[in-house]
């Protein structure tokens, strides 16, 4: 029988901070990234706190993936969007959510952090 691999890009290992923009009522979850691939992502989502509830299957999540610092840049991070196709946790580890990228964009980091310092007061007064 033959071993069939349905992935269509490579899915490279690594752990880098990440940020959910939107919904903003979780951007300040402590989370990072599992792997990364063309046309998907896995976030190791770190947040003890109970009463933050995981998304569903389905959701979109915009989130910025924090990129190494190199010196003839300044901060610069991935801007994604992508829609949860699955979830599981474990009793002993972090849950994780798989997504499919709809969106990809490189930009400047703190620029995007400066917007949700802004945003989020608001929502979570709106929604609170």
């Amino acid at each position: 029988m033959k071993n069939i691999n349905r992935r269509e890009s490579l899915r490279i290992d690594i752990q880098l901070r990440c940020h959910i923009s939107s919904p903003p009522v979780w951007s300040h979850c402590a989370m990072h990234t599992e792997n990364i691939s063309r046309n998907g992502l896995l976030i190791a989502w770190e947040d003890g706190d109970p009463s933050l509830r995981l998304p569903s299957t389905g959701q979109i999540l915009t989130l910025d993936i924090e990129l190494p610092a190199h010196h003839g840049f300044g901060p610069r991070c991935i801007h994604c969007q992508g829609t949860v196709t699955r979830i599981w946790q474990s009793e002993f580890d972090f849950p994780r959510i798989a997504l499919q990228i709809n969106y990809m964009d490189f930009r400047s980091l703190q620029d995007r952090l400066r917007s949700l310092d802004t945003i989020v007061p608001a929502a979570n007064n709106w929604m609170g």
